[in-house]
């Protein structure tokens, strides 16, 4: 089947019994997704075969009402999908995780580099997801969920979900990389100047990158260490899902730590790179400081209008003070070269090979 003939089959259009609702699946026995019903989340929380997903609009003012008057969630689950938050968190009680993930805006072009929370709140039978502007995660899932992808329970649509932002996350990596690999070749094309900016850019994303990643693992990571409950077997597959989810963040944080080296690496390459051109500026300057000084003194002595001064009277004397300030800069190019302060610094490659040293003591034969 077709990603196009799954959308359409999932496609819904605004509910006026669910106000703020993007869209309302449900899961049957095997997995297989469908759109929900009114019925259906009338009884959303109760038993049953399967389980119900219900995402949320919450730049819709009527969706916080709604969410606030649904009697499966918990007061913690409420807060976690109608209060403002600043972080990322995660909580178990009552037999509900609740939370928020950072993830990326996503519009028509694809995921942005703007961040906003996904927060959603699962129980055993329902899971309920909920965010202000589109989420590349949570549309990553949904165009999962079109193509085909079976879910058992809410426990396997977290995963999905979480797993989803790590893969965006980890595309967000490889733009990284991409671009320390355009900075390197800026910096051995000898282009320093234009290459800073990029390498500020990318250390700071990257950066960013890290934190979200490790707020990500450390999150998750609680729900390794949740206490059993009534119901042990879900407990198990939470802890389960969390080791995966924990695994791959952790894989991929090692890329990240790998990122911020290079990045450090390439930091001092090219603030050496920049040391070179700065000296080479400094030694130009000082060359042609110390080449103008002399012709500089020929012309401050003929300017001191005084009497009886030197060429004064004749009518060649420019002529010959401009002849004395060539022959004092000459004078001191000569002496600068002869003194070896104006010559080429001398490469490594030409530099006489150090003696051979030979030792002419006889050999030890002894045994």
């Amino acid at each position: 089947m077709s990603a196009a003939m799954s959308i359409d089959r999932l496609a819904q259009a605004p509910r006026a019994d669910i106000p703020g609702c993007l869209w309302f699946v449900r899961f049957n026995h095997a997995g297989e997704a469908e759109p929900g019903t009114a019925e259906d989340f009338a009884n959303l929380g109760a038993p049953r075969e399967g389980f119900l997903w219900l995402h949320m609009d919450l730049a819709d003012v009527r969706s916080r009402p709604l969410l606030a008057r649904i009697p499966a969630l918990s007061e913690d689950a409420r807060d976690s999908l109608c209060d403002p938050i600043d972080h990322q968190h995660l909580e178990y009680s009552e037999g509900i995780v609740s939370g928020a993930l950072l993830d990326y805006e996503r519009d028509l072009g694809g995921p942005t580099s703007r961040t906003d929370y996904v927060r959603f709140a699962s129980g055993a039978s329902f899971f309920i997801s909920a965010r202000r502007l589109p989420m590349d995660s949570v549309e990553a899932t949904h165009i999962a969920i079109n193509r085909g992808t079976r879910l058992t329970s809410p426990i396997h649509l977290f995963e999905l979900l979480t797993d989803a932002l790590i893969d965006g996350l980890a595309r967000k990596a490889a733009e990284l990389g991409a671009a320390f690999d355009r900075v390197e070749d800026r910096i051995i094309d000898q282009r320093g100047r234009q290459a800073r900016p990029a390498l500020s850019a990318a250390r700071r994303d990257a950066v960013r990158l890290a934190r979200q990643i490790s707020g990500l693992s450390s999150t998750v990571a609680r729900l390794e260490t949740i206490e059993e409950e009534a119901d042990e077997q879900r407990d198990n597959d939470l802890r389960d899902a969390a080791a995966r989810l924990v695994q791959h963040a952790g894989a991929l944080m090692q890329d990240v730590t790998s990122l911020q080296e290079r990045a450090r690496l390439l930091q001092d390459e090219l603030n050496a790179l920049l040391s070179l051109e700065t000296n080479d500026r400094l030694y130009v300057l000082t060359l042609t400081t110390m080449l103008l000084l002399p012709a500089t003194f020929v012309t401050g002595y003929f300017g001191m209008n005084t009497k009886n001064l030197l060429f004064a009277e004749d009518d060649n004397g420019t002529l010959y003070a401009t002849i004395l300030c060539i022959l004092a800069s000459a004078t001191a190019l000569f002496l600068m070269r002869r003194w070896g302060l104006a010559g080429a610094p001398e490469s490594e490659d030409h530099r006489p090979a150090a003696p051979e040293r030979r030792d002419d003591r006889p050999a030890d034969r002894s045994f």
